[in-house]
């Protein structure tokens, strides 16, 4: 991550791109359905309860759906050095001359012992399961619902997978201030996307870029269209989405679905372990970049910024952000001479200047929407010498292109990616495409984003092979290292993200 004097010139935003939008049927019979609900909500016709032995506690079986440790298609995973066995019916009844994959030795599992693993919690030969595995209470009817769909899931088929193209969704505002950006990285990916398919595509399957219009405008209109393309199946994954809050409902709804969403492009407030699994983000969290600015400041300053002025909205970014911003000041030895808060759309210009100005604070750190941070540019333009202005780039986006001059000479904004290596195989291919397809240049930040998501989107289904579904793209892509985009620094991720 840098940080550089913004200039008027500086500062763009994104986005993305329009193709046919289809959908798939699932091929589920009723019966699988219903159990598809069970193994993936904890829902069924009749009440569903779980035990814990561990804990000694009944809950809800909506708390403890199958699929959060099985997964989506029973192959499960490795957590806090735990292995969730591999329930898929081929695994479950195939026999074994020695011990299972699991560790255990015993028969191979029958309808009716399936029954008994999951609401006795042993398996064939009578031995009792893992105490961290639930024991399941519900009606014989949706018992045998769950069962139906067990014996199905692992062939079920993938949504936006078909035998000869990849479906990926993209969530791009129609209108607004983000599109003209928006034309410009749909040209991007629609390039790369063609070139990819002239190279023969992935395992014979040509990529298609599917954009999913919404009005910024209008209240839950992102959340209606991110719903409308998995609910009909249409598309794998998401790539490069723009304008999606990363804590705002459509993107809370991707995760909860549990579908891979690749490098939007807003940074999200927080990073590390417990992130979501399925979003695989490029840039540093907004807390991440708070750290940065402080120690920019320390190590710019020469230790004469000693009070920091901190100014931010009350969600999700703006607090992730201050709280960052507190704890590496504590760590630094500054101290915090003013903490503010706003309510986005309700800023009140002249106290905060007032809060921030007048010599009460060295330097103002800021974590907000565009709208604000351009009133307060205006607001406290006429105080001089004021103090020097920080934010995360990706939080003010252009608004400070229309800030007075004097307030913007004492403007730092943190880029968290450096400027890539223009003489790489990689930065030449990136500007033959965009030379190729016409791709504008004014928004080149995000072109460079979404070009690398694509080719971390390349990557993920090429090592999840010929068999892709969500659950292995995101365990091919959660296993990268190092991965040379050539326009980012080498992308790496493993179980923190």
């Amino acid at each position: 991550m840098t940080l550089r004097r913004a200039t008027r010139a500086e500062l763009a935003l994104l986005l993305l791109l329009a193709l046919p939008f289809g959908a798939s049927a699932a091929g589920l019979t009723g019966t699988e359905m219903r159990g598809k609900r069970i193994y993936t909500e904890g829902k069924g016709r009749g009440k569903i309860t779980a035990f814990l032995p561990a804990a000694g506690i009944r809950a809800p079986g909506s708390g403890f759906p199958c699929v959060n440790c099985h997964l989506a298609g029973g192959a499960g995973q490795s957590e806090g050095g735990v292995r969730s066995a591999d329930i898929t019916w081929f695994t479950l009844t195939k026999e074994y001359g020695g011990p299972r994959p699991s560790g255990r030795t015993h028969p191979p599992y029958t309808y009716e012992s399936v029954r008994k693993a999951v609401t006795g919690g042993v398996d064939p030969a009578g031995n009792a399961l893992a105490s961290a595995h639930p024991r399941y209470g519900m009606d014989s009817e949706d018992l045998d619902d769950l069962l139906a769909y067990m014996k199905v899931m692992a062939s079920e088929p993938v949504p936006g997978v078909t035998d000869d193209a990849v479906r990926v969704g993209i969530l791009l505002p129609a209108t607004g201030p983000l599109a003209e950006a928006a034309g410009e990285v749909r040209a991007l990916l629609s390039g790369y996307a063609a070139e990819a398919n002239a190279r023969g595509g992935v395992y014979s399957r040509r990529l298609e870029m599917v954009g999913i219009p919404f009005d910024p405008s209008t209240p839950g209109a992102a959340l209606a269209a991110a719903r409308t393309a998995v609910e009909s199946e249409g598309v794998l994954c998401f790539l490069a989405n723009i304008g999606i809050p990363t804590n705002g409902d459509a993107a809370r709804f991707l995760a909860t679905e549990r579908v891979p969403v690749f490098v939007p492009l807003l940074s999200a407030p927080e990073g590390g372990y417990g992130a979501d699994r399925y979003t695989f983000h490029v840039l540093a969290s907004i807390k991440d970049q708070a750290r940065v600015m402080v120690d920019f400041l320390v190590e710019s300053t020469k230790g004469t910024a000693n009070r920091i002025g901190i100014l931010y909205a009350k969600d999700a970014s703006g607090e992730k952000g201050a709280e960052g911003a507190r704890d590496q000041a504590e760590k630094r030895g500054l101290r915090v001479g003013s903490d503010l808060s706003f309510v986005p759309g309700a800023f009140d210009v002249p106290e905060a200047a007032r809060r921030m100005g007048g010599g009460r604070v060295d330097a103002v750190l800021y974590f907000g929407g565009p709208p604000e941070a351009l009133a307060f540019a205006r607001g406290a333009s006429g105080e001089e010498g004021g103090a020097p202005f920080l934010a995360p780039a990706t939080m003010v986006g252009d608004a400070l292109r229309a800030a007075p001059p004097g307030f913007l000479r004492r403007v730092y904004l943190a880029a968290p990616l450096a400027p890539p290596d223009e003489g790489t195989a990689e930065m030449g291919e990136f500007r033959r495409i965009r030379e190729k397809y016409s791709v504008g240049g004014r928004h080149r930040s995000f072109q460079l984003l979404a070009y690398a998501g694509a080719v971390l989107l390349e990557e993920g289904l090429r090592r999840s092979g010929k068999g892709v579904t969500r659950e292995k793209l995101v365990g091919a892509v959660g296993n990268v290292w190092k991965l040379q985009t050539g326009v980012t620094p080498p992308l790496t991720y493993n179980a923190n993200r």
